[in-house]
């Protein structure tokens, strides 16, 4: 996947405000976004590439169902500030380990869900104390992404 940067710069927008768990600006970076209806795709599709990523290096592979659904709890109760409900984040994280898109990105929760499950997933991987912050790792991720087409 070759990725826009100006998506990218998006993107990575909407993910500071959710690490932070800024709503205001989310909110904002999330309006910025669908301005246009193919920006909007791509962020989309791209944060979803992230998810699927990091996943899989966390669970070394494919997440089995129990492992989905116990991420699923977590996200759910470690984000409610972003008001997204557990069965958008049950989708989207469901959908992106069997590889299929899911069915609520094209909503408005579960576009928020989207970004808010790649914020969560990419601050708890990333080792900010071994230097390497969620943004850091996120360039990683986006590298492999590029790399794998």
């Amino acid at each position: 996947m070759k990725i826009d940067d100006q998506v990218e710069a998006l993107v990575r927008a909407v993910l500071d405000a959710a690490v932070h768990r800024d709503s205001d600006r989310f909110d904002s970076a999330l309006d910025a976004l669908g301005n246009s209806p193919e920006t909007l795709t791509k962020a989309v599709e791209l944060t979803l590439a992230v998810n699927a990523a990091v996943m899989f290096e966390v669970h070394d592979g494919l997440p089995s169902m129990q492992e989905v659904n116990e991420l699923s709890r977590n996200v759910s109760h470690q984000e409610q500030w972003a008001e997204v409900s557990a069965a958008d984040v049950q989708a989207v994280l469901a959908a992106v380990s069997t590889g299929n898109p899911p069915r609520v990105a094209n909503t408005a929760g579960g576009v928020s869900a989207v970004f808010v499950i790649a914020a969560n997933l990419l601050a708890t991987a990333s080792q900010p104390d071994e230097g390497e912050w969620w943004f850091n790792y996120l360039d990683k991720v986006e590298a492999a992404i590029e790399a794998a087409g």
